[in-house]
């Protein structure tokens, strides 16, 4: 049985596009265990450009009018004889037509919104987003066999917006063996350094609530720490004109968006990093840093502070606002200076290890793909 994953880009781990990190790593894992995985990609350059790759990978172009689909697309999609398609990313036009010819030619598919159903989200251009939604969206994640949710938080407010819909919860992973940094960087921090990795989304990702909390630390520490923002985006400006205003900018250093070998030697210096979002569907930035063995501070709309609580890797806040985290930070110091933090670095490893392999996602996704055709096939096969 063949898994066709269908994406907008080439699922090129080494760019900022976390669907497409999360797609490659899905689809690496599924060859590994010798399932038949392809992806296949909706984009304007036809170029490969990406590393090398266990799975087939096929471009197809795509169109200015996000309303067309390539010709060749419809034809490769109707020239599956039996298999699963997997549709990845909300609020994508082409990915309504995409399920309306799967719809058409009986072909089995699911469907992950990464992120997208999310209430906070869906708040987002709400009048725009509840129009397109009864238009277009409700009919993918209707006609799909399931709607699979990587977060708790999305799982739920999908079932209020598609009400009788499949649903499955199933998180995103991450291979620690991945995460290899040059020894050579670690050295103990003169102050306590905390981080965050991701896109400049101020209010998504909570950035405005990180920085007064490290204004109210500094206060509290006689000046003393730093905090690395870490990736890039159109608030980077905003964010910095933020921390010049907070009177903080000395002790803020600003990254550029980092891959590959550079960008894990730097997270890996960070006494631990925080992800206080508002709105999440499984920040892959987390699942990084504690693969490293960096405890983490997430907010409950990360969707990931129950398994930090449980595995003890980091502090699940119970609410996300200046204060806690502000607490966070200090607790953080406190744990460094008497060096009670290492068995966090350990539990977040663990953690990684236990919670998000790549390959047991990968299995319990294969019971959802095989639900999913033999329903689908089972009924084509009784009309025929």
């Amino acid at each position: 049985m063949k898994i066709i994953h269908i994406i907008l880009g080439k699922a090129n781990p080494d760019r900022m596009n976390g669907v497409n990190k999360v797609v490659n790593s899905l689809a690496t894992a599924q060859a590994h265990l010798n399932y038949q995985a392809e992806v296949w990609g909706i984009t304007y350059s036809l170029e490969k450009n990406y590393p090398g790759r266990n799975y087939t990978t096929r471009l197809f172009r795509a169109h200015k009018n996000k309303w067309r689909l390539d010709h060749k697309l419809i034809e490769a999609i109707q020239n599956v004889k039996e298999g699963v398609f997997h549709i990845h990313g909300g609020f994508i036009p082409e990915f309504f037509h995409v399920a309306r010819y799967l719809e058409t030619f009986g072909k089995a598919f699911i469907y992950t919104p990464h992120g997208a159903y999310n209430a906070k989200a869906m708040m987002r251009n709400k009048w725009i987003k509840k129009v397109y939604f009864q238009l277009f969206e409700k009919y993918i994640s209707s006609h799909s066999y399931a709607v699979h949710s990587i977060g708790l938080s999305e799982e739920l407010n999908t079932q209020k917006l598609v009400p009788g819909a499949k649903t499955v919860l199933i998180p995103n992973g991450q291979h620690t063996q991945d995460l290899i940094f040059e020894a050579s960087v670690l050295k103990k921090n003169s102050t306590p350094v905390f981080g965050f990795i991701g896109r400049i989304d101020i209010e998504t990702k909570g950035l405005d609530l990180l920085l007064e909390a490290f204004a109210i630390f500094l206060s509290k520490n006689q000046r003393k720490g730093e905090l690395w923002i870490i990736g890039g985006g159109g608030e980077v400006d905003k964010l910095k004109q933020m921390a010049r205003k907070l009177e903080i900018m000395p002790s803020v250093v600003f990254w550029d968006q980092q891959f590959g070998q550079s960008k894990l030697n730097i997270m890996s210096q960070a006494d631990a990093f925080f992800q206080p979002s508002r709105n999440e569907g499984l920040p892959g930035s987390v699942l990084e840093a504690c693969g490293l063995g960096v405890p983490c501070v997430v907010s409950k709309e990360s969707n990931m502070a129950g398994y930090i609580q449980q595995h003890q890797a980091g502090i699940g806040m119970e609410c996300n606002d200046v204060q806690h985290i502000s607490n966070a930070m200090r607790v953080i110091r406190d744990k460094v200076e008497d060096q009670s933090i290492l068995q966090w670095k350990r539990n977040a490893v663990k953690m990684v290890e236990s919670e998000f392999d790549w390959e047991h996602i990968s299995r319990s996704l294969m019971e959802v793909y095989q639900s999913a055709v033999d329903r689908t096939y089972s009924h084509v096969s009784s009309i025929t």
